[in-house]
């Protein structure tokens, strides 16, 4: 294994390429290995970084159950049982299972505020409804979340919402339907917020998911904007093709 970071974007800290490098180590590590991992100096000494780096680094695996700590002795790889990366999958359905999975906290909410620029694009400049939200699997912060719902809808939802339903359940039981929704995943630079609240620094690559949901007659009824930290969360979609011969082509499946 190279004895520099994974990446040498400078959009990415040079400790956070020191911690994703340690995390590929460790799941590498010999599953019933008994040696500790290089020393605080020699893992300084590889990547060119300070050992308060390297400390912090280690106490931040440390806090997420990936190594053990032994004082005079050394520091011990905690290898990660991949069953436990939280993971949502393609479907309207998965999605919203993956958030009654999860625990939430209401940072947020807004009865009549601007929507910010991504919701204003799907939803017109009017005011809205804006939750954020903070959804953490087994006490680890997943993701942060922006929620905007059409004025037109607005009363429909208590503030501040109630407890861990996905608001989209609110709207259903007021007869509100999503039937359809768009979704787009790309990758954004962690705004200060949002970094606060996901416990990384700011400017940190982060996965950015935008869900459009509409009703039966195509009326938009929410907008969603979830950004996730990648070591923290992956994405799945099953596909299935649909012609044989020429060009293949590949649809989700249900």
């Amino acid at each position: 294994m190279s004895g520099k970071p994974r990446t040498a974007s400078r959009l990415i800290p040079l400790y956070h390429q020191v911690y994703l490098h340690l995390k590929d180590m460790i799941a590498a590590w010999p599953e019933h290995a008994a040696t500790p991992l290089p020393s605080e100096p020699k893992i300084a000494a590889r990547f060119g970084v300070s050992r308060v780096t390297v400390r912090a680094t280690l106490a931040q695996l440390e806090k997420e159950g990936m190594v053990r700590r032994v004082h005079g002795v050394g520091t011990f790889p905690i290898r990660p049982d991949i069953a436990e990366r939280t993971n949502i999958q393609g479907q309207l359905e998965s999605l919203i299972s993956f958030e009654d999975a999860t625990t939430v906290q209401n940072i947020a909410c807004h009865a009549s505020t601007a929507p910010t620029a991504s919701a204003a694009m799907a939803l017109g400049p009017e005011p809205c409804l804006k939750v954020v939200r903070l959804r953490s699997y087994r006490e680890q912060p997943v993701s942060f979340t922006i929620i905007s719902v059409p004025a037109a809808f607005a009363h429909l939802i208590s503030l501040p919402p109630e407890g861990n339903a996905p608001l989209i359940r609110t709207l259903e039981r007021h007869g509100i339907v999503a039937t359809s929704a768009e979704q787009v995943l790309t990758a954004i630079a962690a705004p200060d917020e949002a970094a606060h609240h996901l416990a990384v620094a700011p400017g940190t690559p982060l996965i950015a998911m935008r869900r459009l949901m509409l009703d039966h007659e195509r009326v938009p009824i929410l907008h969603q904007e979830s950004l996730y930290v990648p070591d923290r969360f992956e994405y799945r979609m099953t596909l299935s093709r649909t012609n044989i011969g020429g060009i293949a082509k590949w649809t989700p499946t249900g």
